[in-house]
């Protein structure tokens, strides 16, 4: 089967990092597209810092004139942006080795991990999807419950799932 858009989730772990490398080499390997796609949860927006060199205007005394000065005026707060999808665009931007010479775009989504990376899928006309899995088995496995088996189950297109680690017990 000849795969012409892989989608590759990433959340930035060494368990992605993994799974990319074996999505690029399909995608060399079939020259398909590749989306990198970050999910972010629902309250995810912009954070605002409001940073000023020191708290509110106080009066000053001079003692030699015994009187008191006026308040020097506050500096005006710094306002800093920062953007969460910003942040995972850049990010997303820097995983794309340089050597890799195919057509490549990134995406940051908002929602539950899963189901977001399967409507992505679907909307973009991915035909394989490429993620990372722990190798976790028995209890453990379905206590925590895995974003790769749901999106398995729900994606209407092939997923390879890439095992990253060693057996922990359960």
């Amino acid at each position: 089967m000849a795969f012409t858009h892989v989608l590759v989730p990433t959340d930035f772990s060494e368990v992605a990092q993994h799974a990319l490398h074996y999505a690029l080499e399909e995608a060399t390997l079939h020259h398909a597209k590749v989306t990198l796609l970050h999910v972010l949860p629902v309250h995810t927006g912009t954070d605002v810092y409001f940073i000023t060199g020191f708290p509110g205007g106080q009066l000053h005394f001079d003692p030699i004139l015994g009187e008191r000065l006026s308040a020097p005026t506050s500096p005006q707060p710094t306002v800093v942006l920062y953007d969460h999808n910003e942040e995972a665009l850049a990010q997303l931007r820097d995983l794309m080795p340089n050597t890799f010479y195919g057509d490549w775009e990134v995406e940051i989504a908002v929602g539950p991990p899963a189901d977001t990376i399967v409507r992505v899928a679907h909307k973009r006309d991915a035909d394989l999807i490429v993620m990372g899995t722990h190798k976790r088995t028995g209890r453990r496995h379905v206590r925590l419950g895995s974003v790769a088996d749901k999106v398995v189950r729900q994606a209407s297109c092939p997923v390879l799932t890439v095992i990253y680690g060693t057996h922990e017990p359960g």
